[in-house]
């Protein structure tokens, strides 16, 4: 695996991650799950996902290969309702058929870094990155919530051996692995996509962890400051967990 490590914060004012099993109400995940960063660094790399032959089609996939992601939280987890209108084309000419209002949960002012090492794509996403530019646009889950990158650097990674450490990203629950849930003080478990095919048919999931960020003074005040996204663990088991320029960074396995 190589030893360097590309990472960039992503963020929007909105961000919509819909979990598959939600219909009429559109609920989000709190992150971008890993399906969703794949298709955020095939934008970056201008990878054609094939859309414009089927809509089903996903064909950036064989490019990942060999390329693993971690993802932090780097704003407090703050949510906002509201009710979209849909409305229903029949016919290419705009022949509009029922209407409905869909109620949709969404993630208020997100942040995230991302974290990406290996793979053919690595050289073109830091290409890109280094110039400050992407060849498709880049949102965060749906269309609307168009997404501002930062590049923050690329970094050497040193493991950490320690069986007890703390880390600063999302958690995948590999085998072995036991959170500090006392110390934490609050965890928050989810079942997320990992990986889908060139149709989008679902492949693998994996369950994830992740910290209790919402503050009380956060929501009082509007500020940021005062709130720990740290993750602490009794045991890593089977995790790999590095030390990527001042933070602990765990992946989740290789695409």
């Amino acid at each position: 695996m190589s030893p360097v490590v590309l990472v960039f914060d992503v963020a929007a004012d909105l961000a919509m991650f819909r979990k598959s099993y939600t219909t009429t109400s559109q609920v989000s995940y709190a992150f971008p799950p890993p399906t969703a960063v794949a298709g955020l660094l095939a934008a970056i790399a201008g990878i054609d996902h094939g859309a414009g032959e089927g809509c089903k089609n996903a064909a950036f996939w064989q490019a990942l290969a060999g390329c693993r992601v971690a993802v932090g939280l780097k704003n407090p987890l703050r949510w906002v309702s509201t009710t979209v209108n849909l409305i229903k084309y029949k016919t290419p000419n705009g022949s509009m058929g029922e209407h409905i209002q869909s109620k949709h949960q969404l993630v208020k002012n997100p942040r995230y870094r991302i974290y990406v090492s290996g793979g053919e794509i690595y050289a073109e996403v830091k290409k890109r990155l280094e110039r400050n530019e992407f060849i498709f646009t880049p949102y965060l889950g749906v269309a609307y919530a168009l997404a501002d990158i930062t590049y923050v650097g690329e970094y050497r990674e040193s493991i950490i051996n320690d069986k007890e450490t703390w880390v600063d990203t999302i958690v995948p629950l590999y085998r072995g692995v036991q959170p500090d849930i006392q110390r934490c003080r609050g965890i928050h478990r989810e079942l997320v996509p990992f990986r889908m095919d060139n149709k989008r048919e679902l492949l693998k999931t994996v369950t994830v962890i992740y910290p209790e960020i919402k503050t009380a003074s956060a929501e009082a005040t509007g500020k940021d400051a005062g709130w720990d996204c740290r993750l602490w663990l009794k045991d890593k088991g089977e995790l790999e967990v590095f030390q990527v320029a001042g933070e602990r960074v765990c992946w989740f396995e290789c695409w």
